[in-house]
């Protein structure tokens, strides 16, 4: 069993019990995948290694609420996208995501996504997507037949579910559902409620789906299908505060379900009236950010944090301007308020706050150890407003999962350049299957049919 000792650092983290940001001087050890100690002056003994840390910041590990890890075509494709996807993140700090996989277009894609998620060494709910409505855009991607394909994924729901859930041996991957089926205007072939009661049963951890209106979160409401295992993506359209969108919030937080906000694509797509996330905050629903698709916008928690901050502050000027209201001597909210959702508001989402999210006694060693003395820390006294408003990947000295070190002296321990390689000869392979010509049309189409 691994030990180590982080040794002369600053721990900066929530404190679960009292909901409140702490930074202070401290020592930790970890003996397994497990913090075990957190004090001051923790002696040296045979057996552990000691990381020097004065000098640097101990954090949790970033937890990505909603992150499309990759969505190519064929199973070869499917494993190395997922893999340095998932590596990606690590490098990133982030330690823990929910995979929200779309492209479990047969067996073998499913199989091949689940074995890398595995190999990065990241902490992942991975959560297939059950006959996912943007796998249908293009002719190679459609379900010939909902109704066989319905019945391997049950089967293999089955399959994954048979140990709890657990999808690898030390439960760092656990198997989650996503179902964008409900409120689609397809028939379906088995009632949600039969299919969701099946995922529930293993338990999956956590169930989720793409949502942007009241009217999607009544039709999960209604037939009492909501719970504290449900989170909503994006939720953009609650922003209108209307009845029917209060209405929505009070099923939300009667039921106990959370939100993942993302919010880089959410403003960049133009998705619903805006952000949400503290509107969520105030109403008392659960809520963390992510930041979704690498491939549309970057895959890191920092850009993700400012994002959330800075529309917020630019929606107070805007209410208070409007109102001819005198400027506040402070912001409402600031960099603690989106330290809070990127760790520990993340990790109540996905129903994981017992063991991640916080640096304490008894939780697992998800942890980053940034260099405070970098180019871009050194004149930070703060280490929750450097984190969010200055700090980038390159300050992250060591990334540990489960007390694994998996980034060590800003590189990660597995090799990258392979991984890219691969995933370089992959994405041409698909440029040349589908010139942007043709996906330009293709996805013209979509928009012509779908959004006029």
């Amino acid at each position: 069993m691994a030990k180590y000792l982080l040794k002369g650092g600053t721990v900066a983290t929530f404190v679960q019990a009292t909901n409140k940001p702490r930074a202070h001087k401290a020592d930790v050890l970890i003996e397994g995948d497990t913090i075990v100690r957190i004090e001051k002056n923790i002696d040296d003994e045979p057996g552990v290694e000691v990381i020097d840390c004065k000098g640097r910041w101990i954090t949790p590990g970033f937890v990505d609420t909603h992150k499309t890890v990759q969505g190519t075509i064929t199973p070869e494709e499917v494993a190395i996208g997922q893999l340095a996807g998932c590596l990606d993140a690590l490098n990133n700090g982030t330690t823990t995501m929910l995979d929200h996989f779309h492209a479990a277009h047969t067996p073998a894609h499913a199989e091949a996504s689940l074995k890398a998620t595995i190999e990065s060494g990241a902490r992942v709910v991975w959560a297939p997507d059950h006959l996912s409505s943007n796998t249908q855009l293009f002719p190679t991607l459609e379900f010939a037949k909902d109704t066989e394909t319905l019945q391997w994924q049950r089967a293999k729901l089955t399959e994954w579910g048979a140990n709890g859930g657990r999808l690898s041996p030390d439960g760092r991957v656990l198997l989650g559902l996503a179902y964008d089926r409900l409120g689609n205007g397809k028939e379906h072939v088995v009632p949600h409620e039969e299919l969701l009661a099946e995922a529930r049963a293993i338990p999956a951890q956590t169930i989720t789906a793409h949502i942007h209106s009241a009217e999607q979160v009544l039709l999960w409401r209604d037939p009492g299908l909501l719970g504290p295992d449900v989170l909503f993506s994006h939720c953009c359209g609650l922003a209108g505060h209307t009845p029917l969108d209060e209405e929505a919030w009070r099923a939300l937080k009667d039921s106990g379900a959370a939100i993942g906000a993302t919010p880089e694509d959410e403003i960049g797509m133009a998705l619903g009236h805006g952000l949400v996330v503290f509107d969520a905050v105030e109403r008392g629903v659960k809520v963390g950010i992510g930041a979704d698709t690498a491939s549309i916008n970057g895959g890191d928690m920092f850009t993700a944090m400012r994002f959330v901050l800075q529309d917020a502050r630019h929606k107070e000027q805007h209410r208070i301007r409007a109102a001819k209201e005198a400027l506040p001597f402070k912001y409402k909210y600031n960099s603690v308020d989106a330290f809070r959702l990127a760790t520990l508001g993340g990790a109540e989402a996905l129903g994981l706050a017992n063991i991640i999210g916080t640096v304490e006694v008894g939780k697992k060693a998800d942890l980053l150890i940034f260099d405070a003395n970098s180019v871009n820390l050194a004149g930070a006294d703060d280490p929750f407003s450097g984190i969010v408003f200055l700090a980038a990947s390159e300050d992250i000295k060591f990334v540990l999962v489960a007390g694994e070190v998996v980034k060590k002296n800003h590189k990660l321990v597995r090799e990258w350049a392979p991984v890219a390689r691969e995933l370089q000869k992959r994405a041409e392979d698909i440029r040349q299957r589908w010139p942007a010509e043709v996906l330009e049309g293709a996805w013209k189409k979509w928009y012509d049919a779908n959004m006029n």
